[in-house]
């Protein structure tokens, strides 16, 4: 009855995509196993290097403010310097990065590293609020919690 339901539900191919699964599954753990160690060093290897970047923004930007009073986000984001490849020297153990819910990993360059971190502009607004910068655009709001902002954009809810 099981083999009916297979082949109806998923075709000849899936029926024996399944059975070789079933007879050989002791081969497929361990690469498996190994690719998931290997995606969690990437993962872990970015989010000391992106720790270390919001540290370093939130560092300059209280300098900024301290120096300039209440400034836009324009003004802010062109006057914090960031010394890319000596974060990623300092916090970089492994050669691979790798985002949360990616199954894939990409190298551990300049180029990949600033594109990952940056990308978001909301994210970068909410690590400044986070750590006490209030830019003009916006008034202080209640802290938001970036990991339930990240479910939200991948859910789509608001």
């Amino acid at each position: 009855m099981y083999k009916t339901w297979v082949e109806i539900f998923l075709g000849k191919i899936g029926k024996y995509i399944i059975d070789f699964i079933a007879s050989y599954y002791y081969f497929i753990i361990g690469p498996i196993i190994l690719y998931g160690i290997f995606l969690t060093l990437a993962s872990y290897n970015l989010k000391r290097i992106e720790k270390n970047v919001n540290v370093l923004i939130a560092g300059q930007a209280k300098e900024v403010m301290a120096k300039e009073g209440r400034i836009n986000y324009v003004d802010m984001v062109d006057r914090i310097e960031i010394p890319w490849e000596t974060i990623i020297k300092q916090s970089s153990f492994f050669p691979y990065i790798s985002q949360e819910s990616d199954l894939w990993v990409s190298r551990t360059s300049l180029e990949n590293v600033r594109d990952i971190i940056m990308q978001n502009d909301a994210k970068i607004r909410l690590v400044l609020e986070r750590n006490g910068v209030f830019l003009i655009s916006g008034r202080p709001e209640v802290k938001k919690n970036l990991y339930t902002e990240f479910i939200h954009r991948i859910t789509r809810r608001k």
